[in-house]
């Protein structure tokens, strides 16, 4: 069965243009044809097209079912990379993977100090289509990180930070609570600065380690949702 996203969906369901000259441009829709829809917030919906228009297609829709969320879910707190595309690229797997927030922050070492905000949204939407999920990754404004620290996410979670500071650290794997949400903060190119690792742990937040290698930003992102999400099962 096809697969759309609607943030809101009705009884009779108006699609925006872009997705109404997809549905009857490519995929040659016409009236009958049958999708599923889900609204990134846990709930599909079986689509039934009424009215078949590249400018507005019209479904009557009947819900399926309902998912809750995650109750151990993780929010990733990264500095994006300089390089556009290799965020982008992050963004895409971790909502293939199901992160359940992506928090942007800015550090002193950042080198990238603007987000594309509208552009990543899509890129999320995209990446829960293609993996055929109901809950969308929450993309929270960018704050910096001391501003992420005196958040009251912070104080409500359980939370790691991975830097690459000689320290002794225990491996994220072995450290991720069961059945709890929690969230981790990943440096940018030139990790987090020694006042900012000390910072954190004054917050009362636990430093890690993924592994002996030394990886750049997107690929300790990636790392980090994969030992999430394994540590789960």
């Amino acid at each position: 069965m096809r697969f759309f996203y609607a943030p809101e969906v009705s009884p009779l369901h108006q699609l925006n243009a872009d997705e109404s000259k997809h549905m009857v441009r490519v995929l040659r829709a016409t009236a009958g044809d049958v999708f599923e829809i889900v609204d990134g917030k846990g709930r599909r919906y079986k689509g039934v097209l009424k009215e078949a228009d590249k400018r507005c297609c019209l479904l009557t829709t009947t819900l399926l079912d309902e998912h809750p969320a995650p109750s151990a879910g993780l929010t990733l707190v990264i500095a994006p990379t300089k390089s556009t595309e290799r965020f982008e690229w992050l963004l895409e797997k971790a909502m293939e993977y199901g992160v359940q927030r992506i928090q942007p922050v800015w550090t002193k070492r950042s080198e990238r100090k603007t987000t594309k905000d509208d552009r990543w949204n899509r890129i999320l939407i995209s990446a829960l289509k293609q993996s055929r999920q109901v809950w969308l990754t929450e993309l929270a404004h960018a704050m910096s990180w001391t501003e992420w620290l005196e958040s009251e996410d912070v104080k409500g979670l359980r939370g790691f930070i991975a830097h690459c500071e000689p320290s002794e650290k225990q491996h994220f794997f072995d450290q991720v609570p069961k059945d709890a949400p929690c969230w981790i903060g990943i440096g940018p190119e030139g990790d987090f600065t020694p006042s900012e690792i000390e910072a954190a742990l004054n917050a009362g937040v636990t430093p890690v380690s993924l592994g002996d290698q030394r990886l750049r930003t997107e690929t300790a992102g990636l790392a980090a949702v994969q030992m999430h999400q394994l540590s789960q099962r």
